[in-house]
């Protein structure tokens, strides 16, 4: 370049021949002045080509720095090498890496490249120096070297001064050029190494995570974490590899949208707010990080149809694409910081949230400075420069604050997880011994099982819950002189609210039963008590009172008819309690002989369900029920065809007289 010659500024004049002559063994970088012209033209690539018209301009300056900002397309290099006719070693040229497609051509021969050009380009995400042997030219004293460039379109992330080389091509010895290249190469990953063993971490920490989920699928806490973790570890692993598909990298790069709305979803759910209204409260802010996620869906599915035109004729199309992901991306990031203040705020703040918070909240703005210096914000380059400076050497691999950032951000997931299933555990721990407790003191109302004699009667019974407590109950309460209330029923639902209204149901019984103890006033006075009282579900029942003589009074309200050998009873069927005040009910008197049996069940018996979504019904029941089955047969039978609610079967036995 002449002296005072601005960068970019056409010339007339050769920009002169560059000496190899002298290497041997060595290399030089083809520095100084190169031709340079934008477009395409196979012919620029022959060495008799008159290129005196074209720009001049150095290799290692990119040409939007030169006069051409944001320029995509073909543009080609040229330079004259001279050469040492005596010299025989082989030579080779290292290109330096590329965000390009790039062909080397000597002499008019293509000796090389990078990628492959359009129409079917194909460039890379982390490119890597390539090395091209030239052929030999025995004798020569001069070559004409050229080298055809295909820039990509440019996108939301890339420097208008960007596009084609960044450092000069070297030139020398060949198998020094091939030594420096794989060199390059192994620093590359030797430098990486604390990055690689990290995601190599958080990879085989997610897999367990994500399989401990499976077992609990109700724990969205341990999904949470373990798709955040596999779905960090592979796209770093994916973007940062060697010679990766730029193309495909972007289409990698949409996952960053999930894996952000994933890292929402687990702030949510690790900050625990309070269940309260408005914007104190996790309703509004759970609805806002569903509406955020949803964005960020549209942000991935932008990316791939980014993708999929980029080499399309709908340039307008790609730009506007690309800069809407870019903002659906920053509506995210920004959203995510609100939220971490949200939290700070309305959250419980222990000691494994507060380290979740900060390192989280320390991360993003990080991550936010290497945005915006990667949009080539001038003003921060200083200070990414700086971050970018290594904390810690370990042979060779780097620790940078960036790193750090990442790896504190991970620990503190973790303690803050670990955290949040310990409590979980005492909590459960709580509940599993109040459950015991309200097991033993249903176990003492209803009884698994009891064998005992009514005057003129045996009784047994056989209880089977579906669950630790359950919701069928039945008392056998003598009255005076030879008589005995029999009284059994279920309450709608299942589990410990249900054992807590059996207990409602007991207790009351039991003081009706000292009144008036007829099965019609005993259905109706508990039909009063428990209205209101049963969060919306009601009670069925059926009372029997029973003399010696074998004369016995029932009333049913919508429980199961009883069978008395084999043959089911047509009691009047009244409403079940609880669910209307001030209805009557009917009895039906029945005389019992010597040797029959009174049988009493729940619905569990005909609700019993196979494999295969089948019934028992009431078909088989009445099957069943000719055969004067016992107590524990019914129940072993409904049992073992699939029990699918609490089974309760009792049989009042009339014993022969004396």
């Amino acid at each position: 370049m002449a002296f005072g010659q601005q960068p970019g500024a056409r010339a007339t004049e050769s920009s002169g021949a560059f000496s190899a002559a002298g290497i041997g063994t060595g290399t030089r970088p083809i520095d100084g002045l190169w031709q340079f012209h934008l477009g395409d033209d196979m012919a620029w690539a022959q060495p008799g080509f008159d290129d005196r018209g074209w720009e001049r301009l150095p290799a290692d300056q990119p040409w939007g720095d030169a006069g051409h900002p944001k320029y995509t397309g073909f543009v080609w290099y040229r330079r004259q090498i001279a050469l040492d006719p005596t010299d025989k070693k082989p030579l080779g040229l290292l290109l330096p890496p590329l965000n390009s497609v790039a062909e080397v051509y000597w002499n008019g021969v293509k000796v090389g490249g990078i990628g492959t050009m359009p129409p079917h380009a194909h460039w890379y995400w982390n490119p890597q120096p390539a090395a091209v042997p030239l052929p030999s030219s025995p004798g020569a004293s001069s070559a004409t070297l050229a080298i055809r460039l295909w820039e990509r379109p440019v996108v939301s992330n890339d420097g208008p001064d960007d596009g084609g080389f960044q450092a000069a091509p070297l030139i020398g010895y060949g198998p020094l050029i091939e030594q420096m290249r794989e060199h390059w190469v192994e620093h590359r990953l030797r430098s990486r190494a604390l990055s690689e063993a990290a995601l190599l971490l958080v990879f085989f920490v997610s897999i367990p995570v994500l399989i401990l989920w499976l077992r609990s699928r109700s724990q969205w806490v341990l999904f949470c974490v373990g798709e955040y973790f596999l779905m960090y570890a592979l796209y770093h692993w994916y973007t940062q590899l060697l010679s990766t598909s730029w193309v495909a990298g972007l289409v990698v790069y949409g996952w960053v949208a999930s894996q952000t709305s994933v890292l929402i979803f687990l702030v949510l759910l690790l900050a625990d707010l309070p269940q309260r209204p408005g914007l104190r409260g996790a309703r509004f802010w759970w609805g806002a990080g569903i509406g955020v996620s949803l964005l960020f869906l549209l942000a991935s599915i932008g990316n791939n149809v980014e993708a999929m035109i980029l080499l399309s004729p709908y340039p307008r199309l790609f730009h506007f694409l690309d800069i809407f992901t870019e903002i659906l991306g920053n509506i995210g990031s920004l959203f995510l910081l609100v939220l971490i203040v949200a939290c700070f705020f309305l959250s419980r703040l222990n000691l494994p949230r507060l380290l979740f918070f900060l390192a989280l909240a320390l991360d993003l703005a990080l991550g936010n400075i290497a945005y915006l210096s990667d949009q080539s914000m001038n003003r921060l380059s200083w200070l990414f420069a700086v971050l970018q400076r290594p904390l810690l050497r370990i042979d060779g691999s780097n620790l940078s604050v960036f790193l750090g950032a990442k790896l504190l951000l991970l620990l503190a997931i973790v303690y803050a997880l670990w955290d949040r299933l310990t409590q979980q555990a005492a909590r459960q721990r709580f509940v599993d011994a109040e459950l015991k407790a309200a097991q033993e003191i249903q176990q003492v109302m209803v009884p698994a099982a009891v064998e005992r004699e009514a005057p003129g009667y045996a009784v047994h019974s056989v209880y089977r819950p579906a669950s630790e407590v359950g919701g069928d109950f039945f008392q056998i309460i003598p009255l005076e002189g030879d008589e005995t209330l029999i009284v059994a029923g279920d309450v709608s639902g299942k589990g410990l609210r249900a054992a807590m209204t059996v207990s409602l149901v007991v207790g009351t019984l039991r003081t009706l039963a000292e009144h008036d103890p007829s099965p019609a006033a005993i259905l109706a006075g508990l039909n009063r008590r428990l209205i209101g009282r049963t969060q919306g579900g009601f009670v069925t029942c059926c009372a029997v009172r029973i003399d010696s003589s074998g004369h016995t009074a029932m009333a049913n309200a919508g429980h199961c008819q009883p069978y008395v050998d084999g043959l089911e009873i047509a009691l009047p069927s009244g409403l079940p309690l609880g669910i209307i005040a001030d209805v009557e009910y009917e009895e039906m008197a029945v005389d019992v002989s010597h040797g029959q049996q009174l049988t009493l069940l729940s619905d569990g018996v005909v609700e019993a369900r196979n494999p295969h979504g089948e019934l028992y019904g009431f078909d088989r029941l009445h099957a069943l029920m000719q055969q004067r089955p016992s107590a524990e047969h019914v129940a072993d039978t409904a049992v073992s065809f699939g029990q699918e609610d609490d089974i309760t079967v009792l049989t009042v036995t009339r014993l022969a007289a004396a």
